[in-house]
């Protein structure tokens, strides 16, 4: 079991996330303007042909399109159920997850963005 230390700061982000997507936070606005395409779909699975990235098992986010998505959370786990993605985290690592494959994640770094492949 985790400990609580670790385990709500990750909680805190989720609502925030999640609050920032139903209220369309100024952030969201500026990203679309720019071109980029943020994750618009939180669902508890993850939708045929979509890039995937979990929070826990029951909190996915389905990446909308091809191209740059930016995030801003702690992922547990990958899944493209298509087309191939990588990862970029604050700390300059990457992780990339093949297409038609899943995986699991560093969930302790800060993941900024991802870039879906098609």
């Amino acid at each position: 079991m985790r400990p609580a230390s670790r385990f709500l700061p990750r909680a805190a982000v989720a609502v925030a996330l999640a609050f920032a997507t139903v209220t369309g936070s100024a952030a969201t606005a500026s990203a679309a303007t720019a071109g980029d395409v943020g994750a618009t779909e939180w669902k508890s699975y993850c939708g045929d042909g979509k890039a995937c990235l979990y929070i826990s098992s029951e909190r996915v986010w389905n990446l909308p399109s091809c191209g740059v998505n930016h995030v801003h959370s702690y992922f547990e786990y990958a899944k493209a159920h298509g087309n191939g993605f990588r990862i970029y985290y604050t700390n300059g690592l990457t992780d990339t997850v093949a297409r038609d494959s899943e995986r699991s994640l560093d969930g302790l770094s800060l993941a900024w963005k991802v870039e879906v492949y098609c």
